[in-house]
């Protein structure tokens, strides 16, 4: 019964996760949603997404400036991510030193220890984050610097009478 009903949720809300959308082939980065992530779309081909900024710099390639705040983005948000991994491997090692602590006779002596790794760890999770808050801002720039250098599409004329 469970496993059932799992299974209609899934088939009701996993078609509310894409898009059918598919931009008109042009030389400028759409952000389209595929399978549930959103990606990058060039000429067609879908490069990556925002959430790491992979393939970014691929489909930027050939602008200086749009090529470096895509790979300043990326190296942002992977080493934030891993400098969040660490924090939270140095709070896990300092609840597990606190735990032992409070369990042994010497409890004055590693108590503070483990509560030192916990607080320097969640200081080190929340430098990740922020790490990976500011690489998202450039991954945007380097699209809107490589869509802006891309020459202008002419522009349709006005709609309406002409009053001359």
């Amino acid at each position: 019964m469970r496993q059932g009903l799992v299974i209609l949720l899934a088939l009701i809300f996993t078609p509310g996760c894409t898009s059918s959308y598919e931009p008109a082939r042009s030389p400028r980065i759409e952000t389209v949603v595929d399978g549930g992530q959103p990606t990058f779309v060039k000429d067609g081909v879908h490069f990556g997404g925002p959430v790491w900024g992979s393939g970014l710099a691929d489909a930027v390639h050939g602008n200086p400036q749009a090529e470096h705040h895509a790979r300043v983005g990326r190296n942002l948000i992977v080493g934030g991510f891993v400098v969040s991994l660490a924090g939270l491997g140095v709070e896990i090692g300092g609840l597990v030193v606190s735990a032992k602590a409070n369990s042994s006779t010497a409890a004055d002596s590693n108590s503070g220890v483990g509560t030192a790794l916990v607080i320097g760890g969640l200081v080190v999770v929340l430098t990740g984050g922020v790490m990976m808050l500011a690489g998202q801002p450039h991954i945007y720039d380097a699209i809107n610097i490589y869509n802006d250098g891309i020459q202008a599409r002419p522009s349709p004329p006005p709609l309406g009478p002409r009053v001359q």
